[in-house]
């Protein structure tokens, strides 16, 4: 069995497919973890969730956990206010994507298939893997008397040092916040840290972040950090 750790992913489903069935070879005996953020910005939103969805229908191993992107979905289905603030972040192009195969489908929450809200309703905040990781999207309020309660800073949150006294031995590994590749690299080589961001801003292919444009998935037995380049 392998674990593979794989965070925002951003519409882009071909870059999805690159790397867990060429690049890693996935199979039903491998767990996959997803740190969130399937939709918004890139080409294929529905795509990805359908890819996922099927996979856990066909018996793959796999555990998803909610982005703030999914949170802003969820919430837009409330009222014009939410709305509006999801559109602001991305919200109009998966909007359109799902209109672009509305007459495949038959939904009772506007442009969201049924099985794609039941899927984000289902997502987790976080993870404990192997009493070694706790695997998030955005982080954890350490200064919350149960940082586990706190789902907004799970979501939102930026990468901030880990005080000692927050599940000692445990390793943070979160997405969210895109960084150069090469960073990544480096600090997933240092044993000695706490918290490790996987986000190499797949989507944004170097465009507003120099260095970024990859899918990164981090194999938990081995240490090793896999990537490939966004062809989407």
């Amino acid at each position: 069995m392998r674990t593979f750790v794989i965070p925002d992913i951003h519409g882009c489903l071909k870059t999805l497919k690159l790397l867990t069935e060429v690049k890693l070879s996935v199979n039903k005996n491998d767990r996959l973890f997803f740190l969130g953020d399937y939709i918004d910005r890139g080409p294929d939103s529905p795509g990805v969730i359908d890819y996922i969805t099927n996979h856990i229908e066909n018996g793959y191993n796999i555990t998803c956990l909610k982005g703030n992107h999914e949170q802003m979905l969820l919430d837009s289905i409330k009222g014009d206010y939410e709305m509006n603030l999801w559109l602001m972040n991305s919200g109009f192009a998966t909007i359109h994507q799902y209109q672009d195969q509305t007459f495949k489908i038959e939904t009772e929450y506007g442009f969201l298939p049924e099985k794609h809200y039941n899927f984000l309703k289902s997502l987790l905040p976080y993870v404990e893997v192997d009493k070694q990781f706790l695997l998030v999207h955005g982080g954890f309020n350490y200064e919350a008397s149960n940082p586990f309660a706190d789902e907004n800073a799970m979501l939102w949150d930026r990468p901030k040092d880990v005080p000692s006294s927050f599940m000692p031995g445990y390793k943070i590994i979160h997405g969210h916040t895109p960084r150069a590749l090469r960073s990544i690299v480096e600090e997933v080589k240092d044993s000695n840290r706490r918290i490790y961001d996987l986000d190499a801003g797949c989507v944004y292919k170097g465009l507003y972040i120099p260095g970024t444009g990859y899918l990164t998935a981090l194999q938990l037995e081995t240490w090793t950090l896999h990537f490939v380049e966004c062809i989407d």
